[in-house]
């Protein structure tokens, strides 16, 4: 076995091991996104995951079965008091809230099932059928461990143009919201993943991600145009040391770096591995869905596909491609192209997820958009 081949080989075996070891220690990806804290007063908030309250309020079923440790019952029934509840799937419409599936825990309640009131002191059960509670308290907005298939709080619209895992979602058409202390003005409505608590006053505090506003994505990022001024300086980089090294090039190092070229093909694809891997990790915590589940081709799956993999190309394209040129080129002053070239892919596709997830927002804005405008 050669030189050449013998490296290749090397490198083949330590690109294994180091996958697997980086798995094993960050199995949820490196937590890049960071979601943004939000703030809202109003009542036009609609809310779809898991509900969790606290307070004065009333349970209302209709058609439904009552088990507690004190009695059971099938039928039409209220309860109210003082009561502490969570529902895994609930849907809150502005001030009251929907469910099929309620825990409660109540004390000094009256049970009222049409012909008589029955008062418990304490009260501990659950609620299967159609339920609404009318609350007075803090409620806490948390991601459901149930996968939705549909959503009644989104817009059909929506739900066509964004097949989001339908979980811990929010809807927004009317009040007042601030995004990291700063007031969003709004024309339509505010869409985005999150969660947080909010009171039946009328004012929520939480944190959200994929901020959606009337016919954009939130986005913060400096650009000239559309593009994002830290691309723009990138891109300036990459043409500058890539005509340096035509102006510069020795040939140093050239015999020797002739062994390293299947270390450049190894490497460039044990982070391609990883970079997919961390920027699917992402799209799960930002949109809720992972392109490793997809079992069948169906016209959600292709629109979730585009809506994950044509941002990642965009992101090798924009960010990935000229950090491996402006590297490579460096390299390729002293004869060390091969090296270069594995060390600029391993850069470049890193930082595709990295930089790329950081700049999620301004590259959907550049590439999907436009589905906004169909809502």
């Amino acid at each position: 076995m050669g030189k050449a081949s013998t490296i290749t080989f090397i490198s083949l075996v330590a690109s294994i091991i180091f996958f697997s070891i980086f798995i094993s220690l960050y199995p949820n990806g490196l937590k890049i996104s960071e979601p943004y804290g939000i703030y809202y007063e109003g009542n036009e908030i609609k809310f779809y995951g898991g509900i969790e309250g606290d307070g004065e309020g009333e349970i209302i079923s209709v058609n439904s079965f009552f088990y507690s440790n004190v009695t059971r019952f099938y039928g039409n029934f209220s309860i109210n008091g003082n009561i502490s509840f969570f529902s895994e799937n609930a849907v809150l419409i502005k001030e009251e809230i929907f469910s099929h599936n309620i825990s409660f825990y109540g004390k000094n309640c009256w049970f009222y099932d049409g012909n008589e009131k029955i008062f418990y002191e304490n009260i501990d059960g659950r609620i299967t059928g159609n339920s609404s509670i009318i609350f007075n308290g803090e409620l806490s907005l948390k991601e459901s461990s149930l996968e939705n298939k549909s959503s009644p709080v989104l817009p059909s619209e929506f739900t066509k143009v964004f097949p989001l895992k339908f979980n811990k979602i929010f809807y927004i058409d009317g009040g007042r919201i601030w995004i990291e202390g700063k007031e969003i003005n709004f024309s339509k409505y505010v869409f985005f993943r999150g969660e947080g608590k909010f009171n039946t006053k009328g004012k929520f505090s939480g944190n959200g991600y994929f901020i959606a506003i009337d016919n954009e994505f939130y986005d913060e990022e400096k650009k000239i145009y559309f593009i994002p001024v830290k691309i723009i300086v990138l891109w300036i980089i990459a043409v500058v040391m890539f005509i340096v090294s035509l102006l510069l090039k020795k040939n140093i190092f050239l015999e020797k770096d002739k062994l390293f070229f299947g270390f450049s093909i190894v490497a460039g694809i044990l982070f391609f591995a990883i970079s997919l891997f961390l920027w699917n990790c992402e799209m799960e915590r930002i949109f809720g869905l992972n392109l490793f589940e997809i079992r069948e081709i169906t016209i959600g799956n292709i629109l979730f596909l585009s809506l994950a993999i044509v941002p990642y190309l965009v992101a090798v394209g924009i960010i990935g491609f000229p950090l491996k040129v402006a590297i490579a080129s460096f390299f390729e002053i002293f004869g060390m192209g091969n090296i270069g070239k594995g060390i600029g892919r391993c850069a470049g596709l890193l930082m595709t997820a990295i930089w790329g997830i950081s700049l999620i927002t301004s590259i959907l804005n550049i590439t999907l958009s436009s589905l906004l405008r169909l809502i």
